[in-house]
């Protein structure tokens, strides 16, 4: 019973994570508006909101930098980016390891980094695993919960916002690092009004 349970919580995580795909896809379609945001709220907000899931897995989450950088899209994509960020790292990196969360404002950039100990990804599978529905061969992958959405939903949202997305080598905890480089919102109009 309790393998059909957990069978029907995936598959209702797929259902979830397609719909935000399709809506991402969508709402860059449409051209939705795009208002200034703190990008290191997002991520402070995003850091807390993943504490019970990282505290679960014995996983070091922290925050070590964050910037107060203001960006120019919408806040509710921009949350969805984070938090898949940060729950795929969560999910890649062995019990007892780390996650680190950083912001930071460069020139006329804002930079979203999302650091981890886990296995990483070897550079030549790079650009497999950010198709949809790839996952990184390694070894232990089979027990990981997921659909492998999580970059795929991070490329579209980025991608809507003028930003790239590249996957590293995290310098310090040797595992995977995720950099979002988007360009920075310096209070020029936006076409809006407060």
């Amino acid at each position: 019973a309790s393998r059909l349970v957990s069978g029907i919580d995936r598959a209702t995580k797929l259902v979830e994570q397609l719909m935000v795909l399709a809506r991402q896809e969508e709402s860059a379609a449409s051209g939705a508006v795009h208002l200034p945001v703190r990008l290191d709220e997002i991520a402070t907000q995003a850091v807390v909101d993943a504490a019970p899931f990282a505290a679960q897995r014995h996983i070091d989450l922290g925050l070590p930098e964050a910037d107060a950088v203001t960006v120019s899209g919408q806040a509710d994509a921009l949350r969805v980016l984070m938090r898949n960020l940060i729950d795929n790292a969560i999910k890649y990196t062995p019990e007892k390891g780390t996650v680190d969360v950083r912001v930071q404002a460069h020139a006329s950039e804002a930079w979203l980094i999302v650091d981890d100990s886990g296995p990483g990804i070897a550079e030549e599978q790079r650009a497999d695993a950010m198709q949809r529905f790839h996952r990184a061969a390694q070894e232990g992958a089979a027990q990981v919960q997921g659909s492998g959405l999580g970059l795929a939903i991070v490329e579209t949202i980025a991608r809507a916002h003028g930003a790239s997305v590249s996957l590293e080598t995290a310098p310090e905890l040797g595992g995977l690092r995720v950099v979002v480089r988007m360009p920075c919102s310096h209070g020029e109009s936006t076409g809006t009004t407060a």
